[in-house]
């Protein structure tokens, strides 16, 4: 993604107004130090791992985007206490949900600290 932005410099500005290009990693194993480690946007690695051992391999984290129609995983994410934010289908990671504890609203005192958001189904 970011490979033929190398030339250009990180930082863009443009008018009255400035950000950074993303970075993203592609590695094959886990093992490497970038994929041990949690960066901020705009960084994102993307790792590959067997889908039985993802949850192993992440540990606590953040926020977690799970791509997937599979029923069985889907549950293993919503039941994995490591995960403060789960997004469930193609939802930007900055998309906030006032409504959710982790995004700060008073409910925080009702529930554990963990937002979640679904994608609406395909032709709903």
């Amino acid at each position: 993604v970011t490979a033929t932005h190398r030339d250009g410099p990180r930082l863009v500005r443009e008018g009255r107004c400035a950000y950074l290009r993303p970075t993203v990693m592609h590695s094959e194993s886990s093992d490497a130090e970038v994929t041990r480690k949690e960066y901020l946007f705009p960084f994102v690695s993307v790792v590959r791992c067997p889908q039985a051992d993802i949850l192993k391999k992440i540990g606590p984290t953040l926020v977690v985007t799970g791509l997937t129609d599979d029923p069985a995983f889907r549950r293993e994410l919503l039941d994995a206490s490591s995960i403060d934010r789960l997004n469930l289908g193609a939802i930007p990671t900055n998309q906030l949900n006032w409504l959710q504890p982790h995004e700060g609203n008073i409910v925080e005192s009702l529930f554990r600290a963990r937002a979640f958001q679904q994608a609406a189904p395909a032709g709903a």
